[in-house]
């Protein structure tokens, strides 16, 4: 005659299976190493805008005489007699206007050059790379296989480069009938403190 199970029996085999079952079988820990980026030449380019913005600043006054001077040379005032073209407010915000505009143009390319070298990490995702941008409305990822067909990829490098950890990747992707594209390019970096990353790269 069997014997019977108990309930205390049935609860044991319960709890194996709920554990046998919420492990993780066959998953995979995705391994993750990040391109360690230089940050030096970002910082040295918000210095240098800051000192050519100061430098804009105090050319503000000097610039509104030279405006002033130059339609005077030209004797406007004396044939259109207008009052206003005398008026030396009208010269300082004329030059505020284009101190201004210089100024935000420069801005403009010190943002990208942030965002190309600040604002985006290389990484790799198991075999697969990541870049990764941030921007002012959130960020953006983009995936791809590193010896995928068409991927062409070049290694900025050089003595003074790598002496100033100024050297960079370059992925270039050309489909079929299609020109040459750049698909991601990675901040400035140093190869002797990423020499794991390159290895895994230029292995691939």
């Amino acid at each position: 005659m069997n014997p019977t199970k108990t309930p205390e029996q049935k609860n044991g085999s319960w709890r194996d299976w709920m554990q046998s079952s919420s492990s993780p079988l066959g998953k995979k820990r995705i391994s993750v190493l990040l391109l360690k980026k230089n940050v030096i030449p970002a910082i040295l380019g918000i210095f240098v805008y800051a000192f050519f913005l100061n430098f804009l600043l105090a050319f503000q006054k000097p610039l509104a005489d030279l405006l002033f001077k130059f339609v005077e040379f030209l004797q406007i005032p004396k044939v259109l007699k207008l009052p206003l073209l005398v008026n030396p407010i009208l010269y300082k915000y004329s030059a505020m206007i284009i101190v201004g505009y210089v100024a935000f143009a420069f801005f403009l390319d010190l943002y990208r050059f942030l965002d190309r070298n600040l604002f985006n990490d290389l990484q790799w995702e198991g075999s697969r790379l990541k870049l990764t941008r941030r921007g002012w409305l959130g960020g953006e990822s983009i995936h791809w296989e590193p010896n995928q067909s068409g991927l062409q990829i070049l290694h900025k490098s050089g003595v003074l480069r790598k002496l100033l950890g100024l050297e960079k990747i370059v992925f270039f992707l050309q489909a079929k009938g299609a020109e040459l594209s750049v698909i991601a390019e990675s901040p400035y970096f140093s190869s002797r403190k990423n020499g794991e990353f390159l290895d895994r790269l230029f292995r691939s």
